[in-house]
């Protein structure tokens, strides 16, 4: 103002008046908002509209308005100061974020290291674990005290890492993990060598002799045999939990070996401990079998007795001490039980000293040979055989023996018996004088067929002086042949084998229930024949492992064969063995065509035989396949590993060939390559070789053949040299036929001579018919079947399959389209025929398009409906 009345007026006093009226009204704004009752009325006014958000907004816009008016007061341009404040807050935020984010790094950074530095100490703790593991397991291994030691050294330094101490040690646990890793590898390795060891030795061979053992039950009119039934029924039922103890610990062993191959160290410590608890089972197994295998010896020694006191009681009916042992002898087995079985003897004893009291000092004369428990025995009588012949199928089981005939033997007159070897121990006495030799008969053995002489030789006589007499003492005793045996194995003396004058037969039911067959611990047991020791020899196909067959026409060959054939198919069910039959001939194995053991029909035409034979080769090399990737080296090791993880079990499969000559004519090379390929390999898979032929020449019983082909039957033959065709020696030619047979295989010291069992047509054809009526699901046959089809000579239409001759054609395309589905055990079972029928009608639907083509394991397709049938078989 007073610049106004002084008349100078400042320069820009509007812009300083203007800029202090808009300071002014900024900081009313200010006192509005900070002190509302200093600004009078308008200022209530207005803060009581300025709430919430548009409160805290006028504050900016109190503070903008006063620096507006101020920058107008100096000069300055507007908005100076805003945009400085503004410029000023972006930079601190700015700086603000930058640190932040720094800070936010380093402690990211310091928490992924403190990560490491913990995920490194868990990694080495584990690590010291599994070392701890192992250290258990190998309590003096100085490389794992090592390792431990370097360890804890790590763990105790990174207590107090820094970047290049965790680098360092994340390194040494690659290492060292590595190390573990391997060392834990190469020890699972060498467990799995223990495992592979585990069990006992021969344990399936051992249970199925002891079930054999068991399973024929003692029965009989005298009261003893009821409890020592009952005995033997415990003992079946320990052996049964026997059993079933042994396949849960190889189940568990087949899993530990699974579980190794991807195992870690601290699982293989407990798996050791499972390895060692199982030896410790073993062993308790191993214990409570030898037990169970003396009682069950003992028990078999008591059937004898309980079949002698049932003829005692018999011959004396009315013997009051008889009855009194008899009744003594029951309430002892009720009451002790089992430890009477040990008292055999005192009873035998007792019991012959009764029996000579009872008939007035004199006793029972011994049997000829062993006493057992036949049928006519048994408490149960027999039932009628029934006229009419029983048809329809039946499920899987063993024959019965009533299949045989039951021949009687001829008993010869003991009194002419001796008065023959008699003379024939003078004749040979004086032929070896007459030719100056010094020698004597000490003793005599009489067999089936023919009778061994002992010559004892005077000390200083060559033995090959004796060789050389057989035909002079042949004809001096006026016998066709005399086989010298020069030492006899195991004895000093020589042994002159001369033909009885009246053979015994031996009969195949004969053979099949003596003790030795029925008992035989034999895996692939094979009735060979009577030695002449009287002893029933039975061989073990699975050991030889293959068996050559030879001998001339009327030799006994084909009985021996079918011999052999029946004694597997009284042991084993077609879902244990199964049978590849090649017959040339045309007559001597196609009795046995259509029973369920067979994969195939008889193959008859030579023609297919080599076919046939590399189909086996063929599917020899799936098996070898399908162990390896089970890591078993035999049948039955895969069967039990299978067993055990729920796996199809593989059959024996056993090779025959009747005439080998025919096939060796018409393709050599074939036969003679899978002939060698399967006897070098087969043996592993469970295949088996069984070769005859009536021609023993070089050029069938090739080199190659006879090497691989070890065991060996030599009938009698016509020259010396046949015979060291076959046996590598002489004394085929001096057998007498009929049976008569020179059984060689590796192991023995020389070939035994035996009487082979006769088994007649008509035996095989009842068994072959029994046989034929059984069904079943051949999942094997289905699976594997086509391996050993032969290939077709020709490409032929599909209807030159069908076989129209089959009166169940058109009924099994009806059956199979009313069922949906299709199998060959379906119709065996459906249509009461026979394996290889219901095969031969599966394969005739097939080429009429009435059901598709096999696709393993399941049922066939059925392609067609009831509407189509008059198309394909006619109205």
């Amino acid at each position: 103002g007073g610049f106004f009345l002084l008349r100078r007026v400042p320069q820009g006093w509007g812009r300083v008046l203007l800029g202090y009226l808009v300071l002014g009204a900024g900081l009313w704004l200010i006192l509005v908002l900070v002190a509302p009752a200093a600004s009078g009325q308008w200022g209530l006014t207005i803060r009581a509209a300025l709430t919430g958000m548009a409160g805290a907004l006028a504050y900016l816009l109190g503070l903008f308005i006063a620096s507006l008016g101020l920058e107008l007061m100096l000069g300055w341009r507007p908005t100076r100061l805003a945009r400085g404040f503004l410029r000023w807050v972006v930079q601190g935020v700015r700086v603000g974020y930058k640190s932040f984010l720094q800070l936010r790094h380093q402690a990211k950074a310091r928490a992924v290291f403190a990560a490491d530095v913990a995920l490194a100490r868990n990694a080495l703790k584990s690590l010291d674990y599994d070392l701890q593991a192992l250290s258990a397991l190998y309590p003096g291994s100085a490389e794992l005290e090592r390792w431990r030691s370097a360890i804890g050294n790590t763990l105790h330094k990174l207590a107090r890492a820094d970047q290049a101490l965790l680098a360092d040690a994340q390194a040494d646990i690659a290492a060292w993990q590595e190390a573990v890793s391997g060392f834990t590898r190469d020890r699972a390795g060498e467990l799995i060598g223990h495992l592979r060891a585990e069990g006992l030795t021969d344990m399936d061979g051992w249970l199925r002799a002891m079930k054999a053992q068991l399973a024929e039950p003692i029965s009989g009119l005298v009261r003893p045999a009821r409890p020592l039934d009952d005995l033997r029924q415990l003992l079946a039922l320990e052996l049964t939990a026997l059993v079933e103890r042994y396949s849960r610990l190889t189940r568990e062993r087949d899993l530990a070996e699974a579980a190794l191959r991807t195992v870690k160290p601290r699982a293989l410590s407990k798996l050791f401990e499972q390895h060692q608890q199982r030896q410790q089972e073993y062993q308790q197994i191993l214990a409570a079998r030898q037990q169970l295998e003396q009682e069950s010896d003992l028990l078999s020694s008591w059937r004898e007795l309980v079949a002698r006191l049932l003829i005692l009681s018999r011959e004396l009916p009315t013997s009051p001490e008889l009855l009194e042992l008899s009744e003594a002898l029951t309430t002892e087995l009720r009451e002790k039980g089992r430890p009477v079985l040990a008292q055999l003897a005192g009873w035998q004893a007792a019991l012959a000293a009764v029996a000579a009291r009872a008939r007035g000092g004199g006793d029972i004369a011994p049997a000829a040979h062993p006493v057992t428990m036949s049928a006519e025995l048994a408490l149960e009588p027999l039932a009628e055989e029934d006229a009419l012949p029983e048809v329809g199928g039946i499920p899987l089981q063993l024959p019965g023996y009533d299949l045989l005939d039951q021949r009687d033997k001829g008993d010869e007159d003991p009194l002419v018996q001796a008065r023959e070897v008699q003379a024939r121990i003078a004749k040979i006495d004086e032929t070896l004088a007459n030719f100056g030799l010094q020698g004597r008969v000490v003793a005599s053995v009489r067999g089936p067929a023919v009778t061994r002489f002992e010559v004892e030789p005077a000390p200083g006589e060559k033995i090959s002086r004796f060789a050389g007499l057989s035909d002079d003492l042949a004809l001096a005793m006026a016998v066709g042949s005399v086989r010298i045996e020069a030492p006899i194995p195991g004895k000093s003396v020589i042994g002159l084998e001369v033909p009885n004058a009246s053979r015994e037969l031996i009969s195949f039911r004969e053979a099949v229930e003596s003790v030795s067959f029925r008992r035989a611990k034999a895996r692939l047991p094979l009735i060979l024949g009577k030695s002449i020791d009287s002893e029933m020899i039975i061989g073990d196909l699975a050991k030889m492992p293959h068996l050559l067959i030879a001998g001339s026409t009327g030799s006994g060959k084909s009985v021996a064969v079918n011999t052999l054939v029946g004694s597997l198919l009284y042991k084993f069910l077609p879902t244990e063995l199964r049978f590849l039959m090649i017959d040339p001939k045309m007559v001597e194995l196609t009795p046995f065509d259509g029973i369920p053991h067979l994969l195939r029909p008889v193959v008859t035409n030579p023609a297919d035989a080599a076919g046939v034979l590399l189909g086996a080769v063929a599917h020899m090399e799936r098996r070898y396949q399908m162990m390896s990737k089970l890591g078993t080296k035999n049948l039955d090791q895969y069967n039990q590993k299978a067993r055990n993880l729920d796996l199809p079990e593989l059959p024996f499969i056993v090779v025959i060939i009747d005439e080998l000559a025919d096939l060796m004519i018409t393709s050599p090379k074939e036969v003679e390559s899978a002939i060698m390929r399967l006897a070098q390999m087969a043996r592993a898979t469970g295949m088996h070789l069984i070769l005859a032929t009536q021609r023993p020449s070089v050029d069938i019983l090739t080199s190659l053949i006879k090497v691989n082909v070890p065991a060996r039957i030599a009938f009698a033959v016509s020259s010396s040299h046949d015979s060291r065709t076959i046996l590598d020696g002489m004394g085929a030619e001096r057998l007498t036929g009929l049976g008569d047979m020179l059984f060689y295989q590796p192991g023995l010291v020389k070939a035994l001579r035996l009487q082979g069992p006769f088994v007649s047509e008509s035996e095989i054809y009842q068994l072959a018919n029994f046989l034929r009526r059984q069904y079943f699901d051949d999942e094997f046959g289905e699976a594997y079947g086509a391996d050993f089809d032969s290939p077709p000579l020709h490409d032929s239409a599909a209807s030159g399959l069908v076989d129209w001759n089959d009166d169940k054609l058109r009924e099994a395309a009806e059956l199979v389209i009313q069922e949906g589905q299709a199998s060959v055990s379906r119709l065996q079972r459906r249509l009461s025929v026979g394996h290889a029928r219901a095969g031969k009608l599966m394969d005739s639907l097939e080429a009429l398009g009435v059901v598709g083509p096999h696709t393993g394991s399941k049922p066939r397709e059925v392609l067609v409906a009831f509407e189509e049938l008059p198309n394909i078989f006619g109205k």
